[in-house]
């Protein structure tokens, strides 16, 4: 029987040790962000190889420090394989710490700087934020999140990421005309291409 997407089932699918995470940024250090969005420059990014499927379930970014420019993030998935040129690996971790030592089957990068290597194909943008002032100017710090991406409950448009026969990948991207710093939270569910389909 195929897999039922639901939000009623994400409780369901870290008990079955299916969801992990990956973060860019740690503790008190943040990540560098980009100055705009490029396709080939994600800054978080989720690689499904052949015969794996990825429902994400929710990219959190919060901005730490701002330059006094436009702001944007965007959230996609490509049906291609936009390489690992001028990536960071970062090993995704399972929700459930029954499962910690359960390991993923997608590979998960991060960066802020260099083209990946290929131009993603097939793109579908999935959540994009625009902001035109200074988020610092508020209070002088941002005391939320900027951006969140929960397809599931609302936030975003839905997708899924995965084929029975080459790579895909979830990207997400955040730009500052000047130069931020920040954290990307990023959760997904994970399954065998045949189990999802039941192919």
């Amino acid at each position: 029987m195929a897999i039922t997407v639901d939000r009623t089932q994400e409780l369901q699918w870290v008990k079955e040790g299916r969801v992990f995470y990956a973060t860019h940024g740690a503790l008190t250090t943040p990540a560098a962000f980009e100055t705009d969005l490029v396709r080939q420059t994600p800054d978080l990014m989720v690689r499904t190889p052949a015969g794996v499927v990825i429902v994400p379930l929710r990219v959190s970014v919060i901005t730490e420090a701002t330059g006094a420019a436009v702001f944007q993030c965007l959230v996609s998935a490509c049906d291609n394989d936009p390489g690992v040129a001028n990536r960071t690996a970062t090993t995704p971790v399972n929700t459930n710490t029954r499962y910690a030592q359960t390991g993923s089957s997608v590979t998960a990068t991060i960066t802020a700087t260099g083209n990946s290597g290929t131009a993603p194909t097939g793109v579908s943008d999935l959540l994009r934020v625009y902001s035109q002032a200074d988020i610092d100017a508020i209070a002088q710090t941002a005391h939320f999140e900027q951006v969140v991406y929960a397809p599931l409950w609302g936030r975003g448009a839905p997708c899924i990421v995965g084929s029975d026969t080459s790579v895909n990948a979830f990207m997400v991207y955040v730009g500052n005309g000047t130069s931020s710093t920040g954290y990307i939270l990023t959760a997904w569910a994970e399954f065998t291409y045949d189990e999802f389909y039941a192919a």
